[in-house]
Order: structure tokens, then C-alpha cells, then sequence
């Protein structure tokens, strides 16, 4: 009992934290902010306004071990991507939102 309680507690937390689910996808203005690049499209539909606004992204700035460990998390919290598309996106998200900043989204 105890354990359906701590999943169910889980599920909640991430429902409110991720935002909706990709079935009840809505429009994310701040999507067409997204630089070009390989992997872009894939976190166009399975990220950025599947999930969660492309805004959580913008305001993330990580290594890329983080991005990996990221990238994975979502996966196992439901993200449906295929194990070259978790390569492809963590080297999109690594190339454009870094720590330092320097390779920075278009503004």
C-alpha cells in the first residue's frame, strides 16, 4: 500500500513540475526561439510544448554530463525517444544551452 502511495505521490510531483502530458499538447510561443540545429525538431515534439514550455529549456544551462543525466531522466519519466534520439538531443541541448553561456539560444 505503502508503495502505491510513494508512486502515486511520484506521478503527481512530475505532473505538476513537467506541465501536461503530450497527448493535450498546446501552441509554445517561445518554440520558434529554438536555434537551428540537429535535434531541434525532436525537441520540438517531444520537449518543448509536448511537455513542458521551451521556457524550461531557455533558462537551463548545464554541462553536458548534466544535459545527459537530463535527457535520461525524462526518458525514464515518460519522454518518448528512441536511444539515438537521447544522443541527438543531448547534443543539441549541449551545443546551444551551456553553462558558461556561451553558445547561448537566438534571443
Amino acid at each position: 500500500m505503502l508503495a502505491h502511495r510513494r508512486v502515486a505521490a511520484v506521478v503527481l510531483f512530475f505532473s505538476s513540475v513537467l506541465g501536461s502530458p503530450g497527448w493535450s499538447r498546446e501552441a509554445d510561443p517561445s518554440s520558434s526561439k529554438l536555434p537551428d540545429g540537429d535535434g531541434k525538431q525532436i525537441v520540438l515534439e517531444t520537449c518543448a510544448g509536448a511537455c513542458h514550455s521551451s521556457d524550461r529549456i531557455f533558462n537551463a544551462r548545464k554541462t553536458p554530463a548534466e544535459w545527459k543525466k537530463t535527457v535520461e531522466q525524462m526518458v525514464s519519466n515518460g519522454a518518448q525517444l528512441f536511444p539515438e534520439e537521447v544522443e541527438t538531443v543531448t547534443k543539441y541541448l549541449s551545443s546551444h544551452f551551456t553553462v558558461d553561456g556561451s553558445a547561448g539560444a537566438k534571443k
